[in-house]
């Protein structure tokens, strides 16, 4: 059974967004076929690597060896200890000597890496100098804009971009995201591939034709599951609520925490019908979601694939998206149910565009949901990945 190696920035139980939880149903997915170890960085920067073991993976941990462990969310960073941290991670050279003498004892047939910050591009040199391939999944852009800096941007991108001609494969959640690097010259040397997220086998709807009850000639409940941040666009979907009667929506329901929660509160004003439920435990998502007559995702930036998109079909919910990033790849329908961004005229009229249909097509919508969801799951992530894998080490595990 080949031994392959999955490196992400964090690993279960430290989640900070959608890249970990992926990252952690990659790994079990492939764990039957394949012997699956996990490498990432853990919360601690004395002590060596430190081992443990989830749904029976072993997870190596290294020591942050920066200034500050990215896992810490609560802890507040200046814009200048940012800046200096990434330059340490481009090349950590103590992270090198780690990864290193772990690739080594471990010997892995091939490594996948997901997101690499706290690794740094160290990982891909060690791989590379041990003969060992390397396959990358594309699940954000921060090998292009790591943060809101350009100067530094510009700089680590051109770094980045030769690393990445170490890598053998590279695989984009979406066909937007693999497209955006490869045109910048990533990834020269790579098979390019697109294989999109799926969402877990827990949530999976198991009887279409009892998915759930729409709610008919009932004021709307409309959900929103996400980061309260400014390029989330939720301010955009609020002020489309407020313009409409409460004959049409009954209660907007905002699942999230994020640093513009009090300026969304203060935009809601004396609205009760605007509810900040705050962040929400993942296994929890699929039930809120269910509840919801509609999700609506109103996104202004490029978001590399929408996980939530996939959650809320799972659920039986319709979805109403930005016409940003991969999120129109992965829509039922694009034309229908994609609007322009920082519009929230746009979102209003998608909103009047569920409201109108029939309590029939609602129905169909709903089991359309149900489908389209299904063909998001394991066996899919397992049979695309083998294929990539079996190109690399000449077997299919």
């Amino acid at each position: 059974m080949p031994k392959i190696l999955i490196a992400h920035s964090l690993y279960a139980p430290h989640i900070i967004g959608g890249a970990e939880i992926s990252t952690q149903i990659l790994a079990q997915t492939l764990e039957p076929r394949y012997d699956v170890e996990v490498i990432t960085v853990g919360g601690h920067k004395e002590g060596g690597v430190q081992t443990d073991k989830i749904n029976g993976i072993e997870i190596s941990r290294l020591p942050f060896n920066n200034r500050y462990w990215i896992g810490d969310t609560a802890r507040q960073t200046s814009t200048s200890d940012k800046v200096l941290w990434r330059i340490q991670d481009i090349f950590n050279v103590k992270q090198y000597r780690y990864i290193k003498e772990y690739l080594i004892l471990k010997r892995p047939a091939l490594i996948h890496t997901q997101n690499i910050p706290g690794l740094s591009l160290a990982i891909w040199k060690a791989a590379f100098e041990l003969n060992i391939p390397v396959v990358h999944t594309l699940r954000d852009f921060s090998l292009i804009e790591p943060i809101a800096i350009s100067a530094y941007s510009r700089f680590y991108r051109q770094i980045s971009r030769r690393y990445s001609r170490r890598v053998a494969s590279v695989i984009g959640i979406s066909e937007h995201v693999l497209k955006k690097h490869t045109e910048l010259g990533f990834f020269k040397h790579a098979s390019r591939h697109v294989i999109h997220n799926i969402v877990e086998k827990g949530n999976q709807v198991q009887q279409l034709d009892i998915c759930k009850t729409v709610r008919h000639h009932q004021p709307l409940h409309i959900g929103y599951f996400g980061q309260l941040t400014e390029v989330k666009g939720v301010h955009y979907l609020i002020e489309a609520v407020r313009k409409l009667d409460q004959q049409l929506v009954g209660k907007l329901f905002i699942h999230g925490d994020g640093p513009m929660l009090g300026e969304l509160k203060e935009l809601a004003g004396t609205d009760s019908r605007i509810v900040f439920v705050g962040k929400i435990d993942k296994r929890e998502i699929n039930s809120q979601m269910k509840k919801m007559d509609l999700t609506i995702v109103p996104s202004t930036w490029d978001e590399p694939f929408g996980r939530v998109v996939i959650e809320s079909y799972q659920a039986g919910t319709p979805v109403y998206a930005s016409r940003v990033g991969g999120m129109p790849e992965i829509l039922l329908d694009t034309e229908t149910f994609s609007f322009t961004a920082h519009s929230s005229d746009a979102i209003r009229e998608k909103i009047l565009h569920y409201y109108s249909l029939s309590e029939v097509d609602k129905q169909e919508l709903m089991l359309q949901c149900c489908k389209h969801s299904l063909s998001f799951n394991e066996d899919y992530l397992l049979t695309r990945h083998a294929g990539v894998y079996e190109k690399l080490i000449g077997c299919g595990g």
